[in-house]
């Protein structure tokens, strides 16, 4: 069983948390890869003509953004606006099985959350970004670092439990782990149809 981590986008956070369970068999640096389950204003797949479209336009912001961080270095916004469309082009490319380049954009995303997060570091939300691009870019131990801190500062923070679950089951092959993560998300009261699916996880890491 693959999973999808899920990041929580600032320029969409009222857009419900999804989380989807696949069967796949993708391999990066002889381990496990998860890949985020897309929001509404993240790429989809649209043939080729359109993956080149956004590539284009996701390159163009960064362009951008790298122009604007170096005007203003300590700006979080901008530094976060940049580490999206990093992150949002990983996952373009891993959706095109393109997991060396994705690699590369994940691990950039992780240096700007960084930055970021210097100025910020009560950001919950730049923290598990963090971590998560860190698990796509196999940078693992830092990943679960910023996952248990974020769990330290908020218990109840659902992102942080889900997508830590998610690491332990696929990178640490913990299953009793990452069951116990999601039976904590489950006692933070998620919405009807989070919860559904996060008994299903329990229930599929238990089998």
């Amino acid at each position: 069983m693959m999973l999808k981590a899920i990041r929580k986008h600032k320029r969409a956070a009222k857009i419900p948390l999804i989380i989807l369970v696949i069967v796949l068999s993708v391999g990066l640096v002889g381990s496990f890869m998860v890949w985020q389950a897309p929001s509404a204003d993240d790429f989809q797949a649209t043939g080729a003509s359109g993956g080149n479209s956004q590539l284009q336009s996701l390159r163009a912001n960064i362009r951008q953004y790298e122009q604007a961080v170096k005007t203003n270095p300590n700006n979080v916004n901008l530094l976060v606006a940049l580490a999206n469309n990093q992150y949002d082009l990983g996952v373009q490319y891993f959706d095109v099985q393109n997991y060396e380049e994705g690699a590369k954009f994940f691990k950039a995303a992780v240096k700007s959350y960084q930055k970021a997060l210097e100025q910020q570091p009560q950001n919950i939300n730049i923290r598990v970004d963090l971590a998560t691009a860190a698990f796509y870019s196999a940078q693992y131990d830092l990943a679960e670092e910023h996952y248990k801190k974020a769990i330290e500062q908020d218990p109840k923070f659902l992102n942080a439990r889900m997508n830590y679950g998610i690491f332990l089951y696929n990178v640490r092959n913990d299953k009793k782990g990452a069951i116990a993560q999601w039976q904590a998300a489950l006692e933070t009261k998620p919405d009807a149809a989070t919860a559904e699916r996060l008994k299903k996880l329990i229930e599929s890491a238990g089998e």
